[in-house]
């Protein structure tokens, strides 16, 4: 339980603290990501145009990581309160995964103009399944515990 709790704690430090982070990439996104791959690959002209197609990216992305971020702090929040097998993680779940393909869609349509984008729409497809799949059995875990509940 205790054991439980701390990762719990820990999972959502980590999460407020990646709000935090997301919330001034929103600010700097243009300049930071600019000044990162220039220092790499110098500034020419396909430069800006790889620049323009990854901040035009993260900022459609935006949203669904906003969304994410919130629903896995929802969700820890309700761990930390005891409330796991509950319909409202399932709900959550089912979110979390759908921003994680969405944001697949995106990169994977800017993936065309800049390959190394593909990275990051594989990880996403990848989180997203197993993503379903928790969500599978935490919905599965919820109907067991409602049917025990109704058991004399």
């Amino acid at each position: 339980m205790i054991k439980r709790n701390v990762s719990a704690a820990v999972s959502l430090g980590v999460c407020i603290v990646s709000s935090l982070a997301l919330a001034a990439l929103i600010f700097t996104m243009p300049s930071f990501f600019s000044w990162f791959y220039s220092a790499f690959n110098g500034e020419t002209q396909s430069a800006k145009a790889v620049i323009k197609t990854v901040v035009t990216a993260f900022y459609i992305c935006v949203p669904f990581a906003a969304a994410a971020l919130f629903m896995m702090i929802k969700i820890l929040i309700n761990i930390l309160n005891d409330r796991v097998f509950v319909f409202a993680n399932v709900v959550l779940f089912r979110f979390l995964s759908w921003c994680c393909y969405a944001v697949l869609i995106i990169t994977f349509v800017f993936g065309l103009r800049y390959i190394p984008l593909f990275v990051i729409a594989f990880a996403m497809g990848v989180a997203g399944t197993l993503l379903r799949v928790i969500k599978n059995i935490m919905q599965a875990a919820v109907e067991l515990r409602e049917e025990n509940e109704l058991t004399i």
